[in-house]
């Protein structure tokens, strides 16, 4: 009855309103009825993903749609009456998006002495396609290319490489670097980022890596 469009079209599914004023306040503590569904998040998470799958959180803005592809969810978007309310109990693209900024910031930059003959071989043929690449399609370069630990964008998914639009540079997971076509593909993905300006899954964003 929740979500928007209703699954099963009745009245009361345009009906149902959770929000903070239309609950109400407990007299006693004074405390909003609506904090219950925190209270008794487990319950309402397990019928979340009864319903719309282990994978499912719900939608607050529909530029954030790409991303949770790209880090292995779904968006379901509730109605507005509800969606403040049930947000204290289930996942929201947002939190997962802030999660996934807020993982990646542990990564960690690995010395080029720190690398095997391996690595660092296709770690120098991926600053060679970036430094020619680059400079064609836009006349500006990437101020680096790093061999990084990367952590898991989220529990779904690992993560190859990142760019950082704040410092232009591209960071390659150690474990793409032990093959030379996984590295060309994950640093081809990243440069792309530098190129179009556009994230994951964006038209612009492929279009550029296949040019």
């Amino acid at each position: 009855m929740v979500h928007d469009p209703p699954v099963i079209q009745t009245d009361e599914s345009h009906n149902v309103d959770m929000n903070t004023y239309s609950m109400g306040y407990n007299p006693v503590t004074n405390s909003a009825y609506a904090e219950q569904v925190r209270e008794s998040a487990v319950g309402w998470l397990k019928a979340w993903k009864l319903n719309f799958g282990e994978a499912a959180v719900i939608r607050t803005s529909d530029r954030w749609d790409n991303m949770v592809t790209h880090l292995g969810y779904t968006s379901h978007r509730v109605s507005w009456n509800v969606q403040e309310t049930l947000s204290k109990a289930i996942t929201t693209d947002k939190d997962i998006i802030d999660a996934s900024a807020e993982r990646l910031r542990e990564a960690e930059v690995i010395p080029d002495n720190q690398l095997s003959a391996k690595q660092l071989a296709h770690l120098e043929l991926a600053r060679a396609i970036v430094d020619k690449v680059a400079l064609l399609m836009t006349g500006r370069k990437v101020r680096a290319v790093h061999a990084s630990i990367i952590p898991p964008a989220s529990d779904r998914v690992r993560t190859a490489g990142m760019y950082s639009r704040a410092t232009e540079e591209i960071f390659i997971d150690l474990g793409q670097l032990e093959r030379g076509r996984q590295t060309v593909d994950t640093v081809i993905h990243e440069l792309a980022h530098h190129t179009s300006g556009a994230e994951d899954l964006e038209e612009r964003h492929s279009s550029h890596m296949t040019r």
